[in-house]
């Protein structure tokens, strides 16, 4: 009984399967238009990023100036210095330190992550200048990272100031 018979295939069958299996393998489909548009998508972003990293960065040290200025109309607010709803209040000058370090920190970060730094170009080598690009958007992200957490700590802690002076804790 030959394999045709046995239902099995024969080898040249299986080598015109095997043929048309790397075919598809090595010719993909065209992608659709919405695809397309998704990579498109995509690329305009990561050409965007270290740009919009930079101004994130600057958006957050303008507020941090913003609060800073709140900070100091709480702590400075009269013609005596301590004013008196913060003399013998110890929450409250703690409090003050507290965010005081927090926006300063955070302040340092965010203006690590916008300072201009030098980087090696490879013109002949694109897996280096890739590498270099990535190493540039982590160092950002990294930094902003840190300026962001620390920037919502100070806000908590200027919040918790006002409410300490409101109340007189």
């Amino acid at each position: 009984m030959s394999r045709e018979q046995q239902g099995q295939p024969d080898q040249q069958q299986v080598a015109q399967t095997q043929q048309d299996a790397l075919v598809e393998r090595v010719v993909p489909a065209e992608p659709s238009d919405e695809e397309k548009r998704l990579v498109m998508l995509f690329d305009e972003m990561e050409g965007k990023q270290l740009e919009f990293l930079d101004e994130s960065g600057k958006g957050i040290i303008e507020r941090i100036i913003t609060l800073l200025g709140v900070l100091f109309a709480v702590t400075a607010f009269g013609s005596d210095f301590p004013p008196a709803y913060l003399k013998g209040n110890m929450v409250a000058k703690a409090l003050v330190i507290v965010t005081l370090v927090f926006y300063l920190l955070s302040l340092w970060m965010s203006t690590m992550a916008i300072q201009p730094r030098r980087y090696q170009r490879f013109y002949s080598n694109l897996g280096k200048m890739r590498a270099t690009l990535d190493a540039m958007v982590e160092y950002k992200i990294r930094w902003l990272g840190w300026a962001r957490w620390l920037f919502a700590l100070g806000s908590v802690a200027l919040a918790a100031l006002i409410i300490a002076v409101i109340w007189g804790v």
